[in-house]
């Protein structure tokens, strides 16, 4: 009987969801976007494309083949930090496109035209730029 709780307990910490250290997180300016503490997309300047829409408040990277992106639409354009945005999220997987909608995230820092933003539970982190 303990081996099955050992093995359960080992199993739930298989399953556990990591976090983004905002320590860490608002030290890079890289844009990027990270789910559960894994960095999903990372631009790179060699094999990316950076775009941004004032008028509907969209950032979108993706590579030169269009293959790998993340999508990040904003309710509008944060200027404070520690400012609350509503988002939609979307990217690409091996899977397929994925998703998450109406998400509030909060402003970590801005600089430039850089915005680092996450939300409260620190498993959707983004960074931004406003190409400005």
């Amino acid at each position: 009987m303990p081996y099955i709780a050992l093995l359960l307990t080992i199993m739930a910490g298989g399953c556990t969801q990591g976090t983004t250290s905002l320590s860490t997180f608002t030290k890079d300016s890289t844009v990027r976007l990270e789910l559960d503490g894994q960095k999903i997309f990372v631009f790179n300047e060699n094999t990316c494309q950076l775009s941004y829409n004032e008028n509907h408040c969209t950032f979108r990277a993706h590579t030169d083949t269009m293959l790998d992106f993340f999508t990040v639409r904003l309710d509008h354009i944060p200027s404070n930090m520690g400012e609350e945005v509503t988002a939609d999220i979307s990217w690409n997987t091996t899977y397929g496109e994925r998703a998450k909608n109406n998400i509030t995230l909060n402003v970590q820092r801005i600089w430039g035209d850089v915005i680092w933003l996450c939300d409260a539970s620190q498993h959707t982190a983004v960074v931004v730029r406003t190409l400005k």
